[in-house]
């Protein structure tokens, strides 16, 4: 059964939308982006990136992407340092700066492609046992 029915041609006077099923018509609601260094990469909305935010509380690493206003916040006990320096493997949590280094906020769509290429921008390979695995490399 149809949720929702959208019509647009260009049309202002009869395009839009006619809701079928009222009670399922929600807002997409997102405001981070988690991703990881596999490669894989979903958004969060903000009551999740909450959630994630108080679990990570207690073992929290987070960081600017260089010089942007996009933060990573990963599990400082998954940081592997090695000689040549800190890497992390695994998922960030990566939400935007408000402007003032104390409060986060959301991210746009294009905040969201911005900082997924921040992200992608700092993968390093790792080898280790004839394996190779992508690295964030830290700061």
């Amino acid at each position: 059964m149809k949720t929702l029915e959208v019509n647009i041609a260009l049309d202002p006077v009869h395009d839009g939308a006619t809701v079928m099923n009222l009670k399922d018509v929600v807002i997409k609601e997102e405001s981070a982006l988690i991703i990881a260094t596999n490669g894989q990469k979903r958004a969060a909305g903000f009551a999740e990136a909450s959630e994630i935010m108080n679990r990570l509380k207690p073992i929290c690493h987070g960081e600017f992407m260089g010089k942007s206003p996009y933060i990573m916040i990963i599990n400082a006990d998954k940081i592997l340092k090695l000689d040549t320096g800190s890497f992390f493997i695994g998922s960030a949590l990566i939400m935007k700066d408000e402007g003032d280094g104390k409060h986060m906020g959301s991210l746009s769509e294009d905040d969201m492609v911005k900082a997924e290429n921040e992200f992608r921008s700092r993968l390093v390979k790792i080898a280790a046992g004839g394996q190779e695995y992508s690295a964030y490399q830290l700061v």
